[in-house]
């Protein structure tokens, strides 16, 4: 056959695929998981690449899995099939009931995983894609790794959206990686593209890799990659930066701009693809609704700050910052630093560099049995005199703010939810967008039998440390809305407890008991 030379203009291409290509050339990334919201081109941009890289330039076979057959035709399939021609290359593959063979022999073969047994015989395959990895079993992924060998470069590539936090694919995959970041954020977070046009268009949400690959004593590169993408990248929604090409899809942004009011879960999910769970229940904050107590305002430099701490250094040193003007309250940001960086000191670095020029009063919240005295420090010390000490050093004026003692898990849950059910009159707090693990946080801490918060165990992939799951960011709001609320709050627990001993007279009263 004689050589053909191709040339395609980049623009016809989103960001996805130009990591997809540099991916693919790489021998050393066996797993390349492509997840994240929807309208965002994953299947997409991995078919192009698969047609472009896999099948053309180098010839090799592909097989494309989805868990049920009969959903192929129209899914997958018909994107590679509509690939081939928008691109003008129907002459060089022959279009078969599901597979597609390439004139230089490379064929993509598609198939549904009804029948296991589907799995054997993959090994002479250079690349396996899961289209919808969510909906196939962990013990389905487990057979593909193992039965895919023999072949240098071998990968397999993994699509889907994040519906469930609680998913296989998270926390038997994700969280046992160690992650090491490779790009910043594309979207910014107020939602804006800031993409730099001589950038060509390589970025992404988000893109991280897995840790280093031993064998044998021998050290490797990491085999693992993920690319994380949402509708903002993709010029076929929102349009392309420079405004050149692509599309901007009006209807198809507000719809998600809906959602986003109506349902922030959801949008949080398909839009923003965060990690999240659709069916929920049991929450200790049952009246948090992102879709009404997610809120963006604007960081005032004419205004004081608060921030509140949670002690815990696991998972993440815990700070929270917040601001207020009378009865309004709002939180602005979250300080989250995870191993090695999980320390006290760390995060007041991080405060420091993103709030140095604040010269307001600064406010300290946090959990009155950190005053304890610390066997580690020196005498005198304790947690809120570091604190104090380096924001001391760093030139702010700042005021302690701790309750005489913390206030009672139940009663404290119980305001906080009216505060966000807008049943306590003229208090108003909401949390940025900019806080995810904070909104996380409110929609994933569950509560007890006796009305606390049910502390979760978990164990840290790489330091095999156990630790409480959900509760440290909501811990600190908890400190700051008791203490910042301190009048309210305290009439709110009086009432409680007036109500409380009223319903208990007329109970023994109706057992004729005279109190």
């Amino acid at each position: 056959m004689p050589r053909v030379k191709l040339k395609f203009n980049w623009k016809l291409f989103n960001p996805n695929f130009h990591h997809l290509e540099k991916e693919l050339r790489n021998i050393n990334r066996r797993f390349i998981w492509c997840y994240g919201g929807s309208s965002s081109a994953k299947s997409y941009s991995v078919a192009q690449a698969i047609i472009i890289i896999a099948s053309l330039i180098e010839g090799s076979d592909t097989l494309v899995f989805r868990k049920v057959s009969a959903t192929i035709d129209e899914t997958i399939y018909k994107d590679f099939k509509n690939i081939i021609y928008s691109l003008n290359l129907e002459h060089f593959f022959i279009i078969q009931a599901k597979k597609i063979k390439c004139i230089n022999g490379a064929q993509i073969v598609f198939k549904g995983l009804d029948d296991p047994e589907k799995i054997k015989g993959i090994s002479s395959f250079k690349r396996v894609v899961l289209e919808e990895v969510s909906e196939f079993d962990f013990a389905d992924f487990k057979q593909i790794r193992k039965r895919l060998r023999g072949m240098a470069g071998q990968q397999i590539i993994c699509m889907f959206n994040p519906i469930d936090k609680e998913h296989w694919i998270k926390k038997k995959v994700f969280d046992n990686e160690e992650r090491n970041e490779l790009s910043n954020s594309l979207v910014d977070h107020n939602g804006i593209l800031r993409l730099n046009i001589d950038e060509k268009y390589t970025h992404v949400t988000e893109k991280w890799e897995g840790g280093e690959v031993k064998v044998k004593g021998k050290v490797y590169p990491p085999n693992f990659v993920v690319i994380k993408s949402t509708y903002l990248n993709n010029f076929w929604v929102v349009g392309s930066p420079c405004g050149k090409f692509g599309f901007e899809d009006i209807q198809t942004i507000a719809d998600f701009e809906l959602d986003k009011k109506t349902d922030y879960n959801f949008f949080s999910i398909y839009a923003l693809g965060n990690w999240g769970k659709l069916n929920r229940g049991g929450e200790f904050y049952k009246s948090f609704k992102a879709e009404n107590n997610v809120q963006d305002n604007e960081y005032s430099l004419e205004l004081p700050l608060h921030i509140s701490f949670d002690e815990n250094t696991n998972p993440y040193v815990s700070l929270s910052v917040y601001q207020g003007e009378g009865l309004a309250t709002w939180k602005i940001d979250e300080i989250c630093l995870e191993h090695p960086r999980n320390t006290l000191r760390h995060a007041l670095k991080a405060f420091v560099k993103k709030y140095r020029d604040h010269n307001k009063k600064i406010f300290i919240y946090g959990d009155r049995t950190s005053l304890k005295a610390d066997a580690k420090l020196e005498k005198g010390q304790n947690f809120f005199t570091i604190v104090e000490d380096y924001l001391e050093d760093h030139d702010y004026s700042y005021t302690r703010r701790l309750p005489t003692k913390n206030p009672n898990p139940h009663d404290r849950g119980e305001f906080i939810n009216d505060i966000f059910a807008f049943n306590i009159p003229g208090v108003s707090y909401y949390v940025s967008s900019k806080c995810p693990k904070t909104i996380d946080d409110y929609e994933s801490v569950k509560e007890a039998s006796d009305g606390t918060k049910h502390k979760e165990k978990t164990k840290h992939p790489v330091t095999k440390i156990t630790y409480e799951k959900y509760g440290h960011l909501t811990d600190t709001d908890d400190y700051f809305l008791c203490e910042y609320y301190k009048e309210q709050y305290n009439k709110y627990t009086g009432r409680k407890k007036k109500k409380s001993r009223r319903t208990k007279a007329r109970s023994l009263g109706e057992l004729g008991i005279n109190i």
